[in-house]
């Protein structure tokens, strides 16, 4: 289990690059070695897993991924599946239970990918959206689908890739997960979704994205994001550590609502800790809750806390520590955006600016 789970954030937790301790089977399973996977990293063990899949389906038995590298393209073909690796990776995926490629999940429900590592560097191709997708069929297909104890890394900002794509349909839960080096580190544009314990690290453009954009992503709701670590890399800007980024985009009926968030760590990260942006449709009902900042942007003319558009913003507990631009910011077409008990500290540009409905800093209330 990742060990980064905290009440209070003060500063970044640094995933470990060791695998984790590895699995007891002490259950019965289908082994993928049983089917034919090899697991030298060389040999394509794509179908074995085929055949492990419909066995575990038929059996209702969970598919064992013993440690190994496996090269494979995993489409999930039956709905209740359960992929159960026997070690997690550390953040390098230098040992443990790795797959060489990518999983699709295919929309399929009540499924489970636990306790392994997914290596997708140079193995997804232009079509390839992700390296763990959750499936696109139906905007509101109930999905129920789990993501836990994974680690997974790209090819970085140039890949234009998502390390975890949530699009469309609903119940997904995302915890204890490291994220490496993508465009996107986990992309959500589903509803129902919970993301808990997650280390985002080098990621270029955004570390959680939270999105409703068009057709059967017009809707993106009740999300909650819970104790996540940022890092990146101030010295190059396709490294240097997304943001987490609150959305409405690409049609003017999208909704982006209900998202909570609390306990974000970012240092150095990128354009923002936590941005807010309304472009088309609307973004309402956002708390963010406990985040804590620490030389975050890369340049003068960001925000470390940025709101731009939306109605009915809050930020409770929040600190902006050297920001190179604003430690707080709200522009655009914006109702009731308050900023409470929160603290910013030595930013390059000010500490504030814009129409806030309340804005309380550092002990005093300064818009009231």
């Amino acid at each position: 289990m990742i060990l980064i789970l905290f009440a209070s954030c003060k500063k970044a937790v640094t995933p470990p690059d060791l695998p984790f301790p590895e699995l007891t089977i002490d259950f019965p399973c289908v082994n993928v070695k049983d089917c034919g996977a090899v697991g030298n990293g060389v040999t394509d063990d794509s179908k074995a897993f085929e055949l492990a899949m419909d066995k575990a389906d038929s059996l209702k038995w969970p598919v064992y991924i013993p440690i190994g590298v496996y090269k494979a393209r995993i489409l999930l073909s039956h709905n209740g599946l359960n992929l159960i690796g026997g070690q997690q990776p550390g953040a390098g995926l230098s040992a443990g239970s790795i797959i060489l490629g990518k999983i699709d999940c295919n929309y399929k429900q009540n499924v489970i990918i636990q306790n392994l590592g997914i290596d997708s560097r140079g193995q997804l191709a232009p079509a390839d959206d992700a390296a763990l997708s959750s499936g696109t069929k139906d905007g509101t297909l109930f999905l129920g689908q789990q993501f836990k104890n994974i680690s997974i890394i790209g090819d970085g900002y140039a890949g234009y890739k998502h390390g975890i794509l949530c699009q469309a349909g609903t119940g997904i839960g995302i915890k204890n997960v490291i994220v490496s080096s993508f465009y996107h580190g986990i992309a959500i544009r589903s509803s129902d979704v919970t993301i808990d314990s997650v280390a985002v690290n080098y990621c270029g453009f955004t570390s959680i994205v939270i999105k409703s954009d068009r057709g059967k992503n017009i809707l993106t709701q009740n999300v909650s994001v819970n104790n996540v670590t940022i890092k990146g890399d101030p010295r190059n800007p396709y490294n240097r550590g997304g943001e987490v980024l609150v959305v409405s985009y690409g049609d003017p009926q999208s909704q982006t609502k209900n998202v909570h968030i609390q306990n974000v760590v970012s240092n150095y990260g990128s354009e923002a800790c936590v941005k807010v942006q309304q472009v088309q449709g609307t973004v309402n009902n956002v708390s963010i809750q406990n985040c804590f900042a620490q030389n975050q942007g890369d340049n003068s003319i960001r925000a470390c806390y940025d709101v731009d558009g939306g109605s009915d913003i809050t930020f409770t507990n929040c600190t902006a520590d050297n920001s190179l631009g604003y430690g707080f910011r709200c522009t655009g077409t914006v109702r009731n955006v308050r900023v409470q008990h929160s603290i910013e500290k030595k930013s390059g540009v000010g500490a504030w600016t814009g129409s806030f409905t309340y804005l309380q800093l550092n002990g005093v209330e300064i818009i009231k």
